[in-house]
């Protein structure tokens, strides 16, 4: 487990990087954008679909940084009313359960990656291939992001050890 962690630590630094990065450029293509069309009257014909291609990249890799810190979207009011060794089992199945789905992203990514080797967008002229990318690079730091958690909480033996688990990075932060 400490591996994996050591492993992914590197990594995360550079998913950090890189969606802070796109999303600045995002910003600065939309910003421009407006400008453009409301200004000078001569909208770029590119910069919906960068910003649309863009958003894609932004979100899937952030999922598995949201993974990582417990962020994603979860209600879980009554998780806290079951005992130690129900919560983490529950915990334990929410993680398989998510390496099931983003093994079934990746594989289903890859086809259409594939698939789409021959196509390019309209307006970038850019290969689809190069679009589709982020299914299975995105898919795998989930897989592997999720693996991560399910080995720390596979390894927690006490109720507390459980929350400080889904606090720093598990199944998720509390919404309630």
């Amino acid at each position: 487990m400490r591996s994996l962690n050591s492993i992914l630590q590197p990594v995360r630094k550079v998913v950090y990087v890189a969606v802070v990065s796109m999303f600045a450029l995002q910003v600065v293509v939309v910003f421009a954008q407006v400008i453009w069309r409301f200004v000078f009257n001569d909208p770029f014909s590119w910069s919906e679909e960068l910003a649309r291609y863009l958003q894609v990249w932004i979100v899937l890799l952030a999922a598995s940084v949201c993974i990582n810190e417990g962020s994603h979207l979860a209600v879980d009011y009554l998780v806290h009313y079951l005992p130690f060794r129900q919560r983490k089992n529950l915990a334990l199945l929410v993680a398989i359960l998510m390496m099931v789905f983003v093994a079934v992203l990746i594989v289903a990514g890859t086809k259409m990656m594939l698939t789409a080797r021959s196509q390019t967008s309209p307006a970038l002229n850019v290969s689809m291939s190069a679009i589709y990318l982020v299914f299975p690079v995105a898919g795998a730091l989930m897989w592997l992001e999720s693996l991560n958690v399910f080995l720390k909480t596979l390894s927690v033996h006490n109720q507390a050890d459980l929350e400080s688990v889904h606090s720093a990075g598990a199944v998720g932060k509390s919404t309630s």
